[in-house]
């Protein structure tokens, strides 16, 4: 096999991986989280892809897991500036499309798992899942960029601090590893095949 399979099979896996860990953020695990605000009682509310949790020094407090979440009202809530009902429901809309985090990482996993069973064609076939997984996870990033971007204005703008978080940019490595694991699966896969019609033919001779 060679060594550039090897190499996309691993960038592959890698941001496979990767995207897993930005799909389990807050609510499921609060500490990984898109954004985070700080609150002046100590407390900071960290946003995920379903749902947000309210961190405080005695405790967490998150809300269900759900495909798309209010969260112009929990800024409303917090008293930073206020959303109006458009724009509120415009945001509540875009969060239902961060469910394409585990889609991506569902897509990334079927990738992997036909980069490491094929051989040959499979492997053109690994390349071109892989790609969808590249597109579904740029998708993603750019909502949450669209999103939580939109929410770091608005909170600055009106006085308060926010700061992206640590999956924000663990989505942004996984896009650009997708990206070059998809080309260097194909270019390897196409490269060997080359020599072997190269090798086959000098036998013939």
């Amino acid at each position: 096999m060679p060594a550039a399979l090897h190499a996309g099979t691993f960038l592959i896996f890698s941001a496979m991986v990767l995207l897993i860990v930005a799909s389990i953020s807050a609510p499921t695990i609060a500490k990984i989280d898109f954004l985070s605000i700080p609150l002046n009682n100590g407390s900071s509310v960290n946003f995920g892809t379903l749902g947000y949790c309210i961190l405080n020094p005695d405790g967490n407090s998150c809300t269900p897991t759900g495909v798309g979440y209010k969260i112009g009202n929990e800024i409303n809530a917090l008293n930073i500036g206020s959303f109006g009902t458009a724009k509120a429901a415009s945001l509540h809309g875009l969060t239902e499309g961060l469910i394409l985090h585990q889609i991506g990482a569902g897509i990334a996993a079927i990738a992997f798992l036909l980069a490491v069973c094929s051989h040959r064609l499979g492997y053109l076939i690994a390349s071109a899942v892989a790609f969808i997984a590249f597109l579904f996870s740029l998708a993603a990033m750019i909502i949450d960029f669209i999103v939580f971007g939109s929410i770091k204005d608005h909170v600055h703008k009106n006085g308060g601090t926010a700061k992206y978080g640590n999956a924000i940019w663990i989505v942004l490595a996984a896009t650009i590893l997708l990206f070059f694991a998809s080309i260097a699966t194909c270019f390897a896969c196409v490269t060997a095949r080359r020599r072997t019609r190269s090798s086959k033919i000098n036998n013939n001779y």
